[in-house]
Protein backbone atom coordinates (compact mmCIF):
# COMPACT_ATOMS: atom_id res chain seq x y z
CA UNK A 1 0.00 0.00 0.00
CA UNK A 2 2.73 1.96 0.66
CA UNK A 3 4.37 1.61 -2.72
CA UNK A 4 1.01 2.32 -4.43
CA UNK A 5 1.01 5.95 -2.49
CA UNK A 6 5.00 6.57 -3.38
CA UNK A 7 3.98 6.01 -6.85
CA UNK A 8 0.75 8.13 -6.84
CA UNK A 9 3.27 10.37 -5.27
CA UNK A 10 5.84 10.33 -8.28
CA UNK A 11 3.35 10.75 -10.73
CA UNK A 12 1.75 13.43 -9.26
CA UNK A 13 5.45 15.16 -9.10
CA UNK A 14 5.98 14.09 -12.38
CA UNK A 15 2.77 15.96 -13.92
CA UNK A 16 3.30 18.97 -12.10
CA UNK A 17 7.38 19.35 -12.89
CA UNK A 18 5.75 18.43 -16.52
CA UNK A 19 3.77 21.38 -16.93
CA UNK A 20 5.61 23.71 -15.39
CA UNK A 21 8.25 22.92 -18.34
CA UNK A 22 5.25 23.07 -20.78
CA UNK A 23 4.41 26.65 -19.73
CA UNK A 24 7.72 27.91 -19.72
CA UNK A 25 8.94 26.16 -22.76
CA UNK A 26 5.65 28.31 -24.32
CA UNK A 27 8.51 31.30 -24.46
CA UNK A 28 11.28 31.27 -26.34
CA UNK A 29 14.18 33.79 -25.70
CA UNK A 30 16.89 35.79 -27.99
CA UNK A 31 19.08 38.42 -27.73
CA UNK A 32 18.31 41.70 -29.55
CA UNK A 33 21.26 40.95 -32.24
CA UNK A 34 20.31 37.86 -33.32
CA UNK A 35 16.88 39.08 -34.60
CA UNK A 36 18.08 42.30 -35.87
CA UNK A 37 18.45 45.33 -32.96
CA UNK A 38 20.47 46.88 -31.16
CA UNK A 39 20.92 46.29 -27.64
CA UNK A 40 22.59 49.73 -26.80
CA UNK A 41 19.05 51.36 -28.04
CA UNK A 42 17.00 49.33 -26.21
CA UNK A 43 18.46 49.99 -22.72
CA UNK A 44 17.39 53.66 -23.30
CA UNK A 45 13.87 52.50 -22.63
CA UNK A 46 15.07 51.85 -19.14
CA UNK A 47 16.43 55.13 -18.70
CA UNK A 48 12.95 56.90 -19.96
CA UNK A 49 11.06 54.78 -17.46
CA UNK A 50 12.87 55.42 -14.72
CA UNK A 51 12.84 59.40 -15.40
CA UNK A 52 9.42 59.34 -15.11
CA UNK A 53 9.66 57.42 -11.99
CA UNK A 54 12.11 59.83 -10.54
CA UNK A 55 9.83 62.82 -11.89
CA UNK A 56 7.05 61.30 -10.04
CA UNK A 57 4.53 60.55 -12.88
CA UNK A 58 4.35 56.88 -12.89
CA UNK A 59 5.24 54.36 -9.87
CA UNK A 60 7.02 52.10 -12.44
CA UNK A 61 6.16 49.51 -15.24
CA UNK A 62 7.25 46.18 -16.67
CA UNK A 63 8.24 46.55 -20.54
CA UNK A 64 8.17 43.04 -22.95
CA UNK A 65 9.49 43.30 -26.49
CA UNK A 66 9.27 40.60 -28.84
CA UNK A 67 10.69 39.62 -32.62
CA UNK A 68 10.00 37.17 -34.84
CA UNK A 69 8.37 35.33 -31.84
CA UNK A 70 10.70 35.88 -29.27
CA UNK A 71 10.91 37.91 -26.60
CA UNK A 72 14.19 40.10 -26.56
CA UNK A 73 13.76 43.00 -23.94
CA UNK A 74 12.18 42.24 -20.76
CA UNK A 75 12.27 45.35 -17.78
CA UNK A 76 11.03 45.81 -14.44
CA UNK A 77 11.76 49.50 -13.36
CA UNK A 78 9.98 51.05 -10.30
CA UNK A 79 8.08 50.06 -7.15
CA UNK A 80 4.97 48.87 -6.44
CA UNK A 81 4.72 50.71 -2.97
CA UNK A 82 4.46 54.18 -2.11
CA UNK A 83 7.46 52.77 0.56
CA UNK A 84 8.96 52.18 -2.35
CA UNK A 85 10.04 48.40 -0.59
CA UNK A 86 8.53 46.02 -2.96
CA UNK A 87 9.90 46.26 -6.89
CA UNK A 88 8.32 45.59 -9.68
CA UNK A 89 8.23 41.89 -10.60
CA UNK A 90 7.60 40.40 -13.96
CA UNK A 91 5.18 37.80 -12.26
CA UNK A 92 2.78 41.11 -10.89
CA UNK A 93 -0.74 40.47 -11.87
CA UNK A 94 -1.70 44.12 -13.83
CA UNK A 95 -5.55 45.28 -14.38
CA UNK A 96 -5.43 44.75 -18.19
CA UNK A 97 -8.74 47.02 -18.13
CA UNK A 98 -9.54 47.37 -22.12
CA UNK A 99 -6.92 45.11 -22.72
CA UNK A 100 -9.40 42.31 -22.35
CA UNK A 101 -11.65 43.53 -25.37
CA UNK A 102 -9.33 42.12 -28.05
CA UNK A 103 -9.34 38.41 -26.25
CA UNK A 104 -12.95 38.87 -26.06
CA UNK A 105 -13.85 39.44 -29.54
CA UNK A 106 -11.51 36.90 -30.46
CA UNK A 107 -13.83 34.58 -28.15
CA UNK A 108 -16.92 36.21 -30.16
CA UNK A 109 -15.39 35.41 -33.33
CA UNK A 110 -14.33 31.97 -32.13
CA UNK A 111 -18.31 31.57 -32.08
CA UNK A 112 -18.99 32.95 -35.14
CA UNK A 113 -16.28 30.30 -37.00
CA UNK A 114 -18.66 27.59 -34.85
CA UNK A 115 -21.79 28.94 -36.66
CA UNK A 116 -23.14 30.04 -33.12
CA UNK A 117 -23.03 33.56 -33.82
CA UNK A 118 -23.74 35.45 -36.79
CA UNK A 119 -22.26 39.62 -37.24
CA UNK A 120 -25.63 40.61 -38.61
CA UNK A 121 -27.78 39.23 -35.83
CA UNK A 122 -29.25 41.96 -33.91
CA UNK A 123 -28.60 41.73 -30.02
CA UNK A 124 -31.91 41.17 -29.33
CA UNK A 125 -31.52 37.08 -30.35
CA UNK A 126 -28.87 36.74 -27.38
CA UNK A 127 -30.29 39.54 -24.73
CA UNK A 128 -34.13 39.67 -24.84
CA UNK A 129 -34.08 43.14 -23.21
CA UNK A 130 -32.42 45.11 -26.51
CA UNK A 131 -35.48 43.94 -28.08
CA UNK A 132 -37.48 47.10 -27.04
CA UNK A 133 -34.11 49.75 -27.02
CA UNK A 134 -34.77 53.16 -28.56
CA UNK A 135 -32.47 55.94 -29.29
CA UNK A 136 -32.14 59.17 -27.08
CA UNK A 137 -33.80 62.57 -28.13
CA UNK A 138 -33.55 64.91 -24.90
CA UNK A 139 -32.29 64.56 -21.27
CA UNK A 140 -33.39 66.25 -18.45
CA UNK A 141 -30.18 67.03 -16.38
CA UNK A 142 -32.13 68.28 -13.36
CA UNK A 143 -34.40 65.00 -12.94
CA UNK A 144 -32.40 62.48 -15.07
CA UNK A 145 -35.46 61.58 -17.21
CA UNK A 146 -34.87 61.25 -21.05
CA UNK A 147 -37.18 61.37 -24.29
CA UNK A 148 -36.34 58.70 -26.71
CA UNK A 149 -37.28 57.82 -30.91
CA UNK A 150 -37.02 54.89 -32.43
CA UNK A 151 -34.39 52.89 -33.65
CA UNK A 152 -33.94 52.96 -37.78
CA UNK A 153 -32.18 49.49 -37.13
CA UNK A 154 -31.65 47.18 -34.80
CA UNK A 155 -28.19 46.93 -33.50
CA UNK A 156 -26.02 43.77 -34.16
CA UNK A 157 -23.17 41.64 -33.15
CA UNK A 158 -21.13 43.76 -35.54
CA UNK A 159 -22.19 46.81 -34.66
CA UNK A 160 -20.98 46.12 -30.55
CA UNK A 161 -17.85 44.48 -31.91
CA UNK A 162 -16.99 48.36 -33.74
CA UNK A 163 -18.37 50.06 -30.98
CA UNK A 164 -20.96 51.92 -33.07
CA UNK A 165 -24.01 50.47 -31.46
CA UNK A 166 -25.35 53.61 -29.33
CA UNK A 167 -23.98 51.62 -26.03
CA UNK A 168 -22.19 54.08 -23.90
CA UNK A 169 -19.32 54.39 -21.37
CA UNK A 170 -20.35 56.59 -18.31
CA UNK A 171 -16.67 58.27 -18.13
CA UNK A 172 -17.35 59.13 -21.74
CA UNK A 173 -19.99 61.81 -20.90
CA UNK A 174 -20.88 61.51 -16.74
CA UNK A 175 -24.25 64.44 -17.19
CA UNK A 176 -25.80 61.66 -19.33
CA UNK A 177 -24.36 58.79 -20.04
CA UNK A 178 -22.97 58.59 -16.18
CA UNK A 179 -26.33 59.17 -14.61
CA UNK A 180 -28.32 57.09 -17.12
CA UNK A 181 -26.07 53.97 -16.29
CA UNK A 182 -25.96 55.23 -12.25
CA UNK A 183 -29.79 55.43 -12.55
CA UNK A 184 -29.85 51.34 -12.84
CA UNK A 185 -26.64 50.75 -11.56
CA UNK A 186 -24.71 49.39 -14.17
CA UNK A 187 -20.61 49.63 -13.46
CA UNK A 188 -18.73 50.74 -16.47
CA UNK A 189 -15.74 48.65 -14.96
CA UNK A 190 -15.10 45.24 -13.49
CA UNK A 191 -17.34 45.60 -10.33
CA UNK A 192 -16.50 43.65 -7.15
CA UNK A 193 -20.60 43.39 -5.92
CA UNK A 194 -22.67 40.13 -6.60
CA UNK A 195 -23.82 41.57 -10.39
CA UNK A 196 -23.88 39.10 -12.64
CA UNK A 197 -22.97 39.87 -16.74
CA UNK A 198 -26.53 38.97 -17.07
CA UNK A 199 -28.23 41.38 -14.73
CA UNK A 200 -26.01 43.89 -16.30
CA UNK A 201 -27.12 43.24 -20.29
CA UNK A 202 -30.52 43.14 -18.84
CA UNK A 203 -30.44 46.43 -17.73
CA UNK A 204 -28.53 48.00 -20.71
CA UNK A 205 -31.51 47.22 -22.00
CA UNK A 206 -33.69 49.59 -20.14
CA UNK A 207 -31.61 52.59 -21.61
CA UNK A 208 -31.68 54.05 -24.77
CA UNK A 209 -28.75 54.01 -27.07
CA UNK A 210 -26.84 57.60 -27.44
CA UNK A 211 -27.54 57.54 -31.23
CA UNK A 212 -28.41 55.22 -33.95
CA UNK A 213 -26.59 52.22 -34.62
CA UNK A 214 -24.22 52.33 -37.55
CA UNK A 215 -24.01 55.81 -37.64
CA UNK A 216 -20.81 56.63 -35.85
CA UNK A 217 -18.24 54.98 -32.99
CA UNK A 218 -18.70 55.54 -29.99
CA UNK A 219 -16.74 53.77 -27.01
CA UNK A 220 -18.64 52.03 -24.69
CA UNK A 221 -20.07 49.19 -23.22
CA UNK A 222 -19.91 47.05 -26.38
CA UNK A 223 -17.89 44.97 -25.42
CA UNK A 224 -19.47 43.68 -22.09
CA UNK A 225 -22.49 43.37 -23.56
CA UNK A 226 -20.83 40.66 -26.12
CA UNK A 227 -19.35 39.11 -22.77
CA UNK A 228 -23.28 38.23 -22.55
CA UNK A 229 -23.80 37.32 -26.24
CA UNK A 230 -20.68 34.42 -25.52
CA UNK A 231 -22.46 33.39 -22.07
CA UNK A 232 -25.47 32.67 -24.49
CA UNK A 233 -24.36 31.31 -27.20
CA UNK A 234 -21.94 29.02 -25.61
CA UNK A 235 -23.71 27.88 -22.35
CA UNK A 236 -20.85 28.90 -20.40
CA UNK A 237 -20.15 31.53 -18.14
CA UNK A 238 -17.93 34.20 -19.76
CA UNK A 239 -14.50 33.20 -17.04
CA UNK A 240 -15.30 29.45 -17.95
CA UNK A 241 -15.63 29.80 -21.95
CA UNK A 242 -12.33 32.11 -22.33
CA UNK A 243 -10.38 29.91 -19.57
CA UNK A 244 -11.14 27.02 -21.91
CA UNK A 245 -10.90 27.96 -25.34
CA UNK A 246 -8.57 31.19 -25.64
CA UNK A 247 -6.42 31.57 -22.08
CA UNK A 248 -5.30 27.74 -21.59
CA UNK A 249 -4.64 26.56 -24.93
CA UNK A 250 -2.29 29.77 -25.17
CA UNK A 251 -1.03 29.11 -21.46
CA UNK A 252 -1.98 32.11 -20.62
CA UNK A 253 -1.87 30.70 -16.62
CA UNK A 254 -1.65 33.86 -15.09
CA UNK A 255 -4.15 35.78 -16.29
CA UNK A 256 -8.14 35.56 -15.25
CA UNK A 257 -11.36 37.70 -14.36
CA UNK A 258 -10.63 37.07 -10.68
CA UNK A 259 -8.22 35.58 -8.27
CA UNK A 260 -7.96 33.55 -5.13
CA UNK A 261 -6.91 35.83 -2.08
CA UNK A 262 -4.02 34.25 -1.43
CA UNK A 263 -2.77 35.68 -5.10
CA UNK A 264 -3.32 39.66 -2.90
CA UNK A 265 0.61 39.51 -2.73
CA UNK A 266 1.04 39.74 -6.39
CA UNK A 267 -1.63 42.46 -7.15
CA UNK A 268 -0.18 45.73 -8.11
CA UNK A 269 -1.24 49.09 -6.24
CA UNK A 270 -3.73 50.90 -8.46
CA UNK A 271 -2.87 54.52 -8.33
CA UNK A 272 -4.66 57.44 -9.59
CA UNK A 273 -3.14 61.03 -10.43
CA UNK A 274 -3.05 64.17 -7.94
CA UNK A 275 -3.61 67.87 -8.17
CA UNK A 276 0.37 68.02 -8.11
CA UNK A 277 1.22 66.02 -11.28
CA UNK A 278 2.11 62.68 -9.39
CA UNK A 279 -0.14 59.69 -8.43
CA UNK A 280 -1.63 58.71 -4.73
CA UNK A 281 -2.98 55.10 -4.40
CA UNK A 282 -7.02 54.72 -5.55
CA UNK A 283 -9.68 54.57 -3.38
CA UNK A 284 -12.90 54.31 -5.55
CA UNK A 285 -15.56 56.35 -4.65
CA UNK A 286 -17.91 54.66 -7.15
CA UNK A 287 -19.97 52.02 -4.76
CA UNK A 288 -20.23 49.71 -7.84
CA UNK A 289 -16.42 49.62 -8.21
CA UNK A 290 -13.32 48.56 -6.20
CA UNK A 291 -9.74 48.77 -6.82
CA UNK A 292 -9.01 45.53 -5.76
CA UNK A 293 -11.69 43.42 -7.25
CA UNK A 294 -9.20 41.18 -8.58
CA UNK A 295 -8.72 39.70 -5.17
CA UNK A 296 -11.87 41.04 -3.49
CA UNK A 297 -15.77 41.03 -3.71
CA UNK A 298 -18.12 38.56 -5.01
CA UNK A 299 -16.21 37.88 -8.38
CA UNK A 300 -19.11 37.03 -9.85
CA UNK A 301 -19.07 39.85 -12.60
CA UNK A 302 -17.10 38.75 -15.50
CA UNK A 303 -16.46 42.46 -17.74
CA UNK A 304 -15.98 41.38 -21.41
CA UNK A 305 -15.04 44.65 -21.72
CA UNK A 306 -12.13 45.09 -18.81
CA UNK A 307 -12.39 42.79 -16.43
CA UNK A 308 -9.37 40.28 -16.72
CA UNK A 309 -6.01 41.17 -15.09
CA UNK A 310 -2.38 39.16 -15.80
CA UNK A 311 0.96 39.64 -16.93
CA UNK A 312 3.05 41.04 -19.75
CA UNK A 313 4.39 37.28 -20.50
CA UNK A 314 0.74 36.43 -20.59
CA UNK A 315 -0.37 39.02 -23.17
CA UNK A 316 2.54 38.39 -25.19
CA UNK A 317 1.61 34.84 -25.96
CA UNK A 318 -2.27 36.72 -27.01
CA UNK A 319 -0.28 38.50 -29.40
CA UNK A 320 1.71 36.27 -31.11
CA UNK A 321 -1.29 34.53 -31.62
CA UNK A 322 -2.14 37.01 -33.08
CA UNK A 323 0.72 37.71 -35.22
CA UNK A 324 0.95 34.11 -36.14
CA UNK A 325 -2.63 34.23 -37.80
CA UNK A 326 -4.43 32.47 -35.25
CA UNK A 327 -1.90 29.89 -33.71
CA UNK A 328 0.73 29.85 -30.93
CA UNK A 329 2.39 26.61 -29.44
CA UNK A 330 0.73 24.57 -32.01
CA UNK A 331 -3.07 25.63 -31.00
CA UNK A 332 -5.25 27.05 -33.81
CA UNK A 333 -6.87 29.73 -31.24
CA UNK A 334 -8.42 31.43 -34.46
CA UNK A 335 -8.20 30.86 -37.95
CA UNK A 336 -6.21 33.17 -40.23
CA UNK A 337 -9.71 34.71 -42.32
CA UNK A 338 -11.29 35.71 -38.21
CA UNK A 339 -7.44 37.56 -38.00
CA UNK A 340 -7.66 39.26 -40.82
CA UNK A 341 -11.53 40.71 -39.95
CA UNK A 342 -10.37 42.07 -36.13
CA UNK A 343 -6.75 43.53 -37.86
CA UNK A 344 -8.77 44.85 -41.05
CA UNK A 345 -10.98 48.64 -40.90
CA UNK A 346 -14.43 47.71 -40.03
CA UNK A 347 -15.71 50.79 -39.52
CA UNK A 348 -15.27 52.70 -43.01
CA UNK A 349 -15.44 56.74 -42.19
CA UNK A 350 -17.45 56.24 -38.92
CA UNK A 351 -14.44 57.28 -36.67
CA UNK A 352 -13.42 60.78 -36.87
CA UNK A 353 -9.97 60.10 -35.83
CA UNK A 354 -6.82 59.72 -38.27
CA UNK A 355 -6.98 55.46 -37.41
CA UNK A 356 -9.12 52.90 -38.59
CA UNK A 357 -10.72 50.23 -36.14
CA UNK A 358 -11.29 46.60 -36.52
CA UNK A 359 -12.69 43.82 -34.26
CA UNK A 360 -11.13 44.63 -31.51
CA UNK A 361 -8.29 46.75 -32.59
CA UNK A 362 -7.20 50.45 -33.54
CA UNK A 363 -5.47 50.08 -37.28
CA UNK A 364 -2.41 52.38 -37.42
CA UNK A 365 -3.14 53.81 -41.19
CA UNK A 366 -0.48 56.32 -42.18
CA UNK A 367 3.14 56.04 -41.35
CA UNK A 368 4.31 57.30 -38.13
CA UNK A 369 6.46 55.84 -35.52
CA UNK A 370 4.64 52.74 -36.33
CA UNK A 371 4.08 51.06 -39.27
CA UNK A 372 1.05 51.50 -41.77
CA UNK A 373 -0.66 48.25 -40.66
CA UNK A 374 0.20 48.13 -37.19
CA UNK A 375 -2.56 47.47 -34.32
CA UNK A 376 -2.96 48.32 -31.25
CA UNK A 377 -4.68 49.28 -27.80
CA UNK A 378 -4.99 49.99 -24.20
CA UNK A 379 -6.31 50.44 -20.95
CA UNK A 380 -7.57 52.88 -18.36
CA UNK A 381 -5.11 51.32 -15.94
CA UNK A 382 -2.29 52.77 -18.26
CA UNK A 383 -1.68 49.06 -19.82
CA UNK A 384 -0.45 49.20 -23.90
CA UNK A 385 0.23 46.79 -26.32
CA UNK A 386 1.02 46.89 -29.81
CA UNK A 387 1.21 44.39 -32.60
CA UNK A 388 3.18 44.48 -35.70
CA UNK A 389 2.67 42.71 -38.99
CA UNK A 390 5.56 44.79 -41.42
CA UNK A 391 8.53 43.57 -38.67
CA UNK A 392 7.12 40.54 -36.71
CA UNK A 393 7.30 42.83 -32.92
CA UNK A 394 5.54 43.12 -30.16
CA UNK A 395 5.37 45.64 -27.53
CA UNK A 396 3.89 45.57 -24.26
CA UNK A 397 4.22 47.91 -21.55
CA UNK A 398 2.39 47.52 -18.11
CA UNK A 399 1.56 50.43 -15.45
CA UNK A 400 -1.23 51.06 -13.05
CA UNK A 401 -2.28 54.74 -12.96
CA UNK A 402 -6.21 55.35 -13.69
CA UNK A 403 -6.17 57.70 -16.69
CA UNK A 404 -2.75 58.40 -16.45
CA UNK A 405 -2.25 61.78 -18.22
CA UNK A 406 1.66 60.98 -18.72
CA UNK A 407 0.34 57.68 -20.94
CA UNK A 408 0.63 58.49 -23.87
CA UNK A 409 3.96 60.64 -23.95
CA UNK A 410 5.68 57.50 -22.16
CA UNK A 411 4.52 55.57 -24.61
CA UNK A 412 5.82 57.37 -27.36
CA UNK A 413 8.69 57.58 -26.19
CA UNK A 414 9.18 53.82 -25.80
CA UNK A 415 7.75 53.05 -28.97
CA UNK A 416 10.54 55.90 -30.69
CA UNK A 417 13.14 53.93 -28.55
CA UNK A 418 12.12 50.50 -29.76
CA UNK A 419 12.24 51.28 -33.52
CA UNK A 420 15.47 53.69 -33.26
CA UNK A 421 16.74 50.08 -32.09
CA UNK A 422 15.83 48.81 -35.83
CA UNK A 423 17.12 51.21 -37.60
CA UNK A 424 20.69 51.77 -35.40
CA UNK A 425 21.30 48.06 -36.54
CA UNK A 426 20.79 47.94 -40.08
CA UNK A 427 22.57 51.05 -40.03
CA UNK A 428 25.83 49.49 -38.53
Amino acid sequence: MKNLSLIFLLLFISCAQTKEKDSKSLLSFASPSNVGMNADSLTLIDEVVQRYVDEGKFPGAVTLIAKNGKIIYESEIGFDDSLKSEAYKKHHLFRLASMTKPITSVAVLQLVEQGKVNLDDPISKYIPAFSNIEVLDEFNPEDTTWTTIPIERPPTIHHLLTHTSGIPYAFMDPPVNGAMLLKYEIPDLTSHTDITMEEVADELGKIPLVHQPGVKMTYGLNIDVLGRVVEVASGKDLSSYINENILDPLGMDSTDFFFDDSYASMLTTLYQPDTAGSYQPLISTNPLNHEDFPVYGAKSHYSGGSGLSGTARDYFKFCQMILNDGTYNGNQVLSPESVEMMSSNQIDTLWTGKNKFGYGFVIQQSPSTIPEGTIYFGGAFSTSFWIDPENELIIIQLRQVYFSPNGWSLGNKLLKHVYSAMETKKAT
